[in-house]
């Protein structure tokens, strides 16, 4: 429950500034002690690794994470890329079929416009999801944060929805259902409150002045759900931003999708522009959530 899952979330927490890691691109291969770590986190117990201190690690060598963001971006990519080197998909997928590694950058606070995730659906305006919810239609995820700018809240969640099956010998096929209008699954009314009181944490991590990355195993069978409490905006005479960048495996075909909702039996909705649908963590209602771990100084 909560409890054992605030320990995983400070075993799976990552200070990457302790590790010789290098600069050299996003496809620099990284330290192995750090990559099998990593890799160990993923694919067994919590199912998820944090990794924090990226601006330590560009300080060490005389950057400033504010004027070197794509460096950020490039050391956080080229650790998910040399620890996804390590796993072996088909252990971790429903639908077997091919997959490519795709990015999109999207904030995380206002509406992300014009934006075709893969250059090849028709291209909408949506915003992003901060409900319990897994991404469809891929086994692992890369999520990095930072830096935000005007913003309160907005604190990452993890939700431990194999811990939840398990307890409550729930099918994970039983607890996801489709978002109107979006592409990603959420946890099903019937079992969103009790995932979301006992088996949802809160990370209290600077990405204001730090980026960070949270990797998860996303595929629903496996692994973790993950959300957000609701951002706002600290200064309402300024402008706010909530930066994200979000790497998954795609298919090479539609029919992939589709075999893949429907092995969960959940309908795979067309979306279209954003139309004001309710996406935060009070998905069905409001309820009060102060469950955080403090992760970093």
């Amino acid at each position: 429950m909560a409890t054992s899952l605030e320990r995983n979330i400070r075993d799976a927490a990552i200070d990457l500034s302790a590790y010789t890691v290098s600069l050299d691109g996003p496809d620099a291969r990284q330290p192995d002690v750090l990559t099998e770590r990593i890799a160990t986190h993923l694919t067994g117990t919590p199912g998820f690794a944090i990794l924090y201190a990226t601006r330590d690690v560009l300080a060490g060598h005389g950057l400033d994470i504010g004027d070197h963001r794509d460096t950020a971006y490039a050391l956080l990519e080229s650790v998910f890329r040399s620890t996804m080197a390590r796993i072996d998909f088909r252990r971790f997928t429903v639908v077997d079929r091919p997959m490519a590694l795709a990015s999109m950058d999207v904030d995380g606070f206002n509406l992300n416009g014009g934006f075709s995730h893969d250059h090849k659906i028709e291209s909408r305006a949506f915003m992003t999801s901060k409900c319990l919810h897994f991404d469809a239609a891929t086994p692992f995820v890369a999520n990095i944060y930072g830096l935000n700018e005007n913003i309160g809240g907005g604190h990452p969640l993890l939700s431990d929805v194999r811990g939840y099956c398990r307890d409550h010998a729930v099918a994970p096929s039983e607890v996801v259902d489709a978002i109107p209008n979006n592409y990603n699954v959420v946890i099903s009314p019937a079992h969103y409150a009790q995932i979301r009181d006992h088996y949802t944490v809160g990370l209290d991590i600077d990405i204001d002045t730090d980026m960070i990355a949270i990797l998860l195993l996303n595929e629903v069978a496996f692994g973790v759900a993950h959300g957000a409490t609701a951002p706002f905006r600290k200064d309402e005479s300024k402008p706010a931003r909530r930066p994200l960048r979000h790497f998954e495996y795609q298919f090479e075909s539609d029919g992939d999708y589709v075999a893949w909702y429907g092995h969960y039996d959940v309908p795979m909705v067309e979306a279209k522009d954003y139309a004001g649908e309710n996406l935060s963590l009070d998905y069905y209602e409001p309820a009060p959530f102060d469950r955080f771990v403090k992760i970093g100084a």
